[in-house]
């Protein structure tokens, strides 16, 4: 009888830890996306939704638009772009011909610069360009840089996110091809906290319309605005209040790399930039804001960035509680790839 009475407390106090352990994560769970330093304003019907195109697949991402025909690239057929036609609902496959193909490919990505695109791979390295409407992509940059992020903002420039070999730290830079290709690195753009790696990682975006840059700090409330010398024009605050990347890293190899031990607190999530407008997609709850929102509904924060101020949000409610992948804003429309599918949506509200 002893005995049993000794299993019936030695179970009870492991019911007790292992219950006090949930407990304690369900509350640092609901600590990570709560904040109640900042109230954010939800003004009646910012937005309008127009249609849903099925994609059957959620690994697409966006690859650029072209006035009414938005491009979509993925991974899993790195070779094809779908071509959505935005206003007749019209989709097609394309078939990309590379010329000179006999590199070890692992990581191909598509970016638009009308009337071109540009196909890359920062692993290898390499970039190759075409005309839209041909799709025969031939050499345009080899060997020069790798790169694991990079943007087109003219035929003969690119922005690229790189490695600094020397300071083993993330760096933008500038690839420039006239009769050459020169790679521009600039360290004074990102700001390092601890590593200058993992935190200052982020979302690098581009708006055609004043030919301006954003980069959007995944781990701390802050946001830059660059032209495409990479001269930084702002540097300006989110809602949110953590200005420090809460990361806890670890060393390796003398210092030359690094790893994250535990899972970070994301402060941003999504962003586009379009004109003196910047949208942020946040998974942190302000004041006033319900407990579940985040299971039926995507946040999106405006901000101007030339006035220096918070504009207002909104939702994107969920139909089938998917995360979103990514959000492109171009001329007062909002792209959003959620799920298997691509939502497209009217914007209302820019008057702030």
């Amino acid at each position: 009888m002893k005995r049993i009475t000794g299993y019936k407390k030695i179970i009870g106090v492991v019911c007790f830890a292992i219950g006090s352990v949930v407990l304690m994560f369900l509350l640092s769970e609901k600590e990570v996306h709560r904040n109640n330093a900042f109230t954010r304003r939800f003004p009646p019907h910012p937005i309008l939704k127009k249609r849903d195109f099925e994609l059957g697949h959620n690994s697409y991402y966006i690859a650029g638009l072209d006035r009414d025909i938005l491009y979509l690239g993925n991974p899993t057929t790195p070779l094809y772009l779908l071509k959505i036609n935005l206003s007749s609902k019209d989709t097609a496959q394309i078939k990309i011909d590379i010329k000179e193909s006999n590199f070890p490919f692992r990581n191909i990505k598509f970016r638009l610069y009308p009337p071109y695109f540009f196909m890359m791979d920062g692993t290898v390295p390499c970039i190759f360009r075409g005309r839209i409407n041909e799709w025969i992509a031939r050499p345009w940059s080899l060997d020069s840089a790798f790169f694991d992020l990079v943007i087109p903002v003219d035929s003969q420039r690119l922005i690229i996110r790189s490695f600094d070999g020397n300071s083993h730290n993330t760096i933008l830079g500038i690839m420039d091809k006239d009769t050459s290709t020169s790679v521009l690195l600039n360290r004074g753009v990102l700001e390092k906290q601890i590593d200058g790696v993992f935190d200052v990682d982020g979302i690098l975006t581009y708006s055609s319309e004043n030919n301006l840059l954003s980069y959007v700090y995944y781990y701390r409330n802050e946001y830059i605005i660059m032209d495409t010398d990479l001269m930084v024009l702002n540097r300006q605050q989110t809602l949110d209040t953590v200005h420090k990347a809460q990361l806890q890293i670890a060393l390796l190899k003398q210092g030359a790399i690094t790893e994250m031990q535990s899972p970070p607190l994301i402060v941003n999530d999504n962003a586009s930039l379009d004109g003196d407008f910047i949208y942020i997609n946040s998974n942190r709850l302000g004041k006033y804001e319900h407990d579940n929102m985040l299971d039926q509904a995507s946040i999106i924060d405006v901000y101007n960035w030339k006035n220096d101020t918070y504009g207002y949000s909104f939702y994107l409610y969920k139909e089938r509680r998917e995360n979103i992948n990514e959000i492109k804003i171009s001329n007062k429309n909002l792209y959003v790839l959620v799920g298997n599918r691509l939502s497209t949506y009217e914007i209302r509200n820019r008057d702030n």
